[in-house]
């Protein structure tokens, strides 16, 4: 019995130390273009206005980077982390559209250090521009929250 409690005592104090770890701090951000399932034209679009959100939202929280010049080697391979994610876009008929997503955040090494279900408000006038402005919110939260 003693052996038992001792065992139990163990993993709970490593789920402890495991859980008040820090979180590694992503500063450089590459966007990847989001799979949209069922409206693959959205994927260009959606990134495009994630880049644009981030930029905004993440004020000295986060950079953006971005692939560019001949060897187009200033992108991912100089980003802290990739956000990435797919999703799903929905419009009903009188063309009030929806989007939602499974978004992340994963470091160099793999890690995934954030995750979220993002929407578009349902009110939105643009869904993609809601969803883009929703994740770069609560992304730029996080990111900002793991910097203190």
């Amino acid at each position: 019995m003693k052996n038992v409690l001792a065992v139990l005592m163990l993993f709970a104090a490593t789920l402890l130390t495991a859980q008040s770890a820090p979180v590694k701090h992503v500063h450089r951000i590459y966007v990847e273009e989001l799979n949209v399932r069922n409206n693959p034209d959205m994927d260009g679009i959606l990134r495009s206005k994630l880049i644009s959100s981030l930029a905004q939202d993440c004020g000295s929280g986060c950079t953006v980077v971005e692939d560019f010049g001949p060897s187009g080697d200033n992108g991912e391979d100089t980003a802290d982390g990739v956000l990435t994610g797919a999703g799903l876009f929905q419009c009903s008929n009188n063309r009030h559209c929806r989007i939602q997503a499974a978004m992340r955040l994963v470091d160099k090494d793999g890690t995934v250090v954030w995750a979220a279900t993002i929407y578009s408000s349902p009110f939105a006038r643009s869904a993609s521009s809601s969803f883009a402005d929703n994740t770069a919110k609560k992304l730029s939260s996080f990111l900002t929250q793991s910097k203190n």
